[in-house]
């Protein structure tokens, strides 16, 4: 296993990849666009995002020639803007709905709702996949998608009516299906990259998933019990609550969403070590590690207010890349 800053090298008919992040580099330009995200209320992200990207980019290549990220901050702020009328219209009418007709009658506008709103993110989650496919380019070649972005919107309304349904247990079946379009249409070169689904499957998942799921549930049931066990003074009105009572609430949501980030990080692990299967990586990594990342990048994030949001990426980056190994095969 390699440090961070250190190269790691694969190579499969003839393609190496290096990368050499070293996140504390980072540190300086989080500080930066984390403090103009506070000035602006966040509108600057969108340009912040580009210059991580290239950053990050930046620190891996192809035979030691760099990656390029050649996306900006216009294209990103359009993209969330599109995305808010999108699914801000059907949402709003839901609401609306509801409130005018009753929740029986208005069930049925709302499930029509939920319905365009995961189609029209499916269209987006395929669109920012295939924008940052052609925004990556080597020696001025870019990645391409291929694949039909109705075909994915569609998949992917359906499998969030069966997440739905099942109370999120169809949730590992959508991501797997979600890797095969959207990393398995990659190409480069002329050159596509391919999924194995049956080497994805073989890296089982669903208890990694059962201890988010449960520990999920635990934590809200607790966290519940503990609100109730407050004021109701505190639940019905926080202008008339005590410094003290606020501050509890405060430690609670804090401690509440590191627990969190911790619960899911045995899921996230085998996830993404399945993913990798799929292209014919090895991508060992331990729960507790990836725990202790979640858990560390939450509390950066949270006691930053998000102004270490870079280097949390970068943090993040780094840990999957360094674990990263096999052959990549193209063809």
């Amino acid at each position: 296993m390699s440090r961070a800053g250190d190269s790691v090298e694969f190579s499969g008919l003839g393609l190496a990849f290096v990368q050499s992040i070293e996140p504390r580099a980072f540190l300086r330009l989080s500080l930066k666009h984390g403090l103009l995200n506070l000035v602006t209320l966040s509108g600057h992200r969108f340009w912040g995002q580009s210059q991580v990207r290239r950053r990050i980019w930046g620190s891996m290549g192809l035979y030691g020639e760099p990656l390029t990220y050649v996306g900006g901050g216009r294209e990103l702020f359009a993209g969330f803007l599109l995305k808010v009328l999108t699914i801000g219209g059907p949402l709003l009418a839901a609401v609306l709905a509801v409130q005018a007709w009753g929740p029986l009658r208005g069930a049925l506008v709302a499930t029509a709702a939920w319905l365009i709103i995961a189609f029209v993110e499916g269209l987006g989650r395929f669109g920012a996949f295939l924008y940052t496919a052609s925004r990556t380019e080597w020696r001025r070649v870019h990645f391409e998608l291929h694949g039909s972005p109705l075909d994915f919107a569609l998949s992917h309304m359906k499998d969030a009516s069966l997440a739905l349904v099942t109370l999120g247990w169809w949730l590992p079946v959508a991501h797997r299906r979600q890797a095969w379009s959207l990393w398995g249409g990659l190409s480069f070169m002329g050159q596509g990259l391919g999924f194995d689904m049956a080497a994805s499957r073989r890296r089982h998942v669903y208890s990694a998933f059962a201890i988010g799921w449960f520990g999920t549930v635990m934590m809200l049931l607790f966290a519940g019990g503990i609100l109730l066990g407050l004021t109701s003074g505190v639940v019905l009105d926080l202008v008339s609550a005590s410094v003290g009572e606020v501050a509890a609430l405060v430690v609670m949501a804090l401690v509440l969403a590191v627990l969190l980030a911790a619960a899911w990080a045995p899921y996230q692990a085998a996830r993404w070590s399945s993913i990798a299967a799929g292209l014919g990586f090895s991508l060992p990594i331990c729960w507790w590690n990836m725990a202790g990342l979640n858990a560390g990048n939450a509390l950066l994030r949270l006691a930053s207010l998000g102004v270490l949001g870079p280097f949390v990426q970068a943090r993040t980056s780094a840990f999957m890349l360094q674990r990263l190994s096999g052959t990549l095969w193209l063809g």
